[in-house]
């Protein structure tokens, strides 16, 4: 088959157009290997195509394409475990955002085909919160409109464009106000010291509406990262409850990402940038940028942090490293608001890969499935995971 033959085929298969002679054309030349040149020219102009966007940069182009056509790998994400181009490239059409139907995923012989979640809308997260006041009264901020939202005290609290901000005229009155994330939202805010917090879904944060004190101090669960607005004479530190971990996080004037949600078994906080000290009872460790300190069973472990996988959540990426599935599927869970429940072991699944947080969760999902090594049953909200039956 000539390379302008398979280019129309191509073409053809993407747009559902392909009959099913031609497709078994196509299947063949693709199984045959002759033409990884241009499969790999044809994913790259997906990937950077005006499709449906996954949340691909552009920097993550030749590890996908490196996955593609390395099926020896089993890490990542679009790998399957047979050697099938096909296989590989509709693994990559996917997660480029074409939109495949079912019947172009079967090959000749139907039980060879990838299995697919079936077609259910799990809208990603968005920027809301809610705002709790000192006297308990509730501001939802998904819908708050710009401008000022209260009084508290001598400070004033605005919105814009989904961040929060509290700005101190004097005194010495301080009110405490709590921002709290549901599933499937996350939100940012100024505090009245100038110091940007952004906080993961959820998550919640409990600050004063002023500093007054010697120092200052705020008090988290779930997910947040901070940047710190250095005062020497006025510390900072965060205290942090996850379960039955807790951890005092104190800093000057830092970058840092703290992850303490209850469900997790370990309470994570990484350096990016100045230092910071974490305690925990008699316990104390300092950090430098680049470290990360892991509290599980009343023990600290400093290690390397991996900040792109830690930080992905704030750039709006889901960034997987050999990650456990249900690892993944703990922070999908908070990100689409969905129950998971799992059939069989899945101990050993283990998935590479970067994903937009912008995409539905039925791309996600099928973007998982093509691995061939995990399969979804979705029903409403609730997802059943298992183990992919061997072909």
């Amino acid at each position: 088959m000539t390379a302008q033959e398979l280019k129309f085929l191509l073409d053809k298969y993407k747009q559902n157009t392909i009959t099913p002679d031609d497709k078994n054309r196509l299947f063949d030349a693709i199984d045959s290997g002759e033409h990884d040149e241009l499969l790999s020219a044809d994913i790259l102009q997906s990937l950077r195509s005006d499709v449906p966007s996954a949340g691909w940069e552009n920097e993550d182009h030749s590890a996908i394409l490196d996955a593609i056509f390395q099926a020896d790998q089993p890490e990542i994400l679009t790998v399957v475990k047979n050697k099938r181009r096909f296989y590989l490239y509709a693994a990559a059409a996917v997660t480029a955002g074409i939109i495949l139907t079912t019947s172009l995923l079967y090959r000749k012989d139907p039980e060879q085909a990838p299995t697919l979640v079936k077609t259910q809308v799990l809208a990603p997260g968005s920027t809301k919160a809610m705002l709790t006041l000192a006297d308990g009264t509730q501001i939802p901020l998904d819908s708050a409109a710009n401008g000022t939202l209260a009084q508290q005290g001598n400070t004033q609290i605005s919105n814009k464009n989904g961040k929060l901000s509290y700005q101190a005229n004097g005194g010495n009155e301080v009110m405490y106000n709590t921002v709290t994330t549901p599933h499937g939202g996350q939100y940012q805010l100024t505090l009245a010291d100038g110091s940007k917090v952004w906080l993961n879904a959820a998550s919640s944060i409990r600050f004063p509406t002023a500093f007054t004190g010697k120092e200052r101090q705020v008090s988290i669960t779930g997910e947040a990262y901070f940047e710190i607005v250095q005062q020497s004479n006025q510390p900072f530190s965060v205290q942090v409850k996850a379960a039955e971990k807790d951890m005092t996080v104190k800093v000057l004037g830092t970058s840092f990402n703290i992850m303490a949600y209850a469900d997790e078994k370990a309470v994570k906080t990484a350096l990016i940038e100045g230092a910071v000290q974490v305690e925990h009872g008699s316990q104390k460790n300092v950090l430098k940028p680049g470290l990360e300190a892991s509290l599980t069973d009343n023990t600290f472990a400093i290690a390397p942090a991996d900040l792109e996988q830690t930080l992905a959540w704030k750039d709006g990426k889901f960034r997987f490293r050999s990650t456990n599935i249900k690892t993944i599927m703990r922070q999908l869970s908070r990100w689409y608001d969905m129950e998971v429940a799992y059939n069989g072991d899945v101990s050993d699944i283990d998935l590479t890969g970067v994903i937009s947080r912008r995409e539905d969760a039925g791309k996600l999902l099928k973007a998982l499935e093509a691995t061939q090594r995990v399969h979804f049953e979705v029903n409403g909200h609730n997802v059943t995971v298992s183990p992919a039956t061997s072909h």
